[in-house]
């Protein structure tokens, strides 16, 4: 693990983040949940996750394609599922997680989470993108 994803790794577990971003000095936050603070970067800050080192709290098969859409460098998830996992092996994207799970359940535990299944059969992170902002 490299030390721009250590210092990621240290920003999601020392604040109330779900998602930190180091490329390089420069470093990006958000609380909010799910695949937004993605979209905000890939709408936003175009360029921003190219080459970035990024801690998430959970990836799924969404927010794996969108990273692969920004061309990250590296990631570390507390919990990350079985297809996200696929999508950053065909990218080449190192990927270090604490818990695999088969898919991620949404916020109520009684479904598959909605990004999830809008995602599944997607393998284009362009074609995720368009989907999700589609919504």
């Amino acid at each position: 693990m490299t030390e721009p994803l250590e210092r990621a790794k240290t920003l999601l577990s020392s604040t109330d983040s779900t998602i930190a971003v180091v490329l390089v000095d420069d470093i990006f936050t958000s609380q909010e949940r799910g695949v937004k603070p993605l979209l905000h970067l890939l709408s936003e800050k175009k360029g921003f996750l190219k080459g970035a080192s990024v801690a998430d709290k959970v990836i799924g098969k969404a927010a794996a394609l969108l990273m692969a859409l920004g061309e990250i460098k590296e990631v570390h998830t507390l919990i990350i599922s079985e297809p996200a996992i696929k999508v950053f092996e065909k990218y080449n994207i190192p990927c270090f997680y604490d818990k695999k799970v088969d898919r991620i359940v949404n916020r109520t535990g009684d479904g598959l989470c909605p990004m999830e299944t809008l995602c599944l059969d997607v393998e284009n992170p362009q074609e995720a993108f368009d989907r999700i902002t589609s919504l």
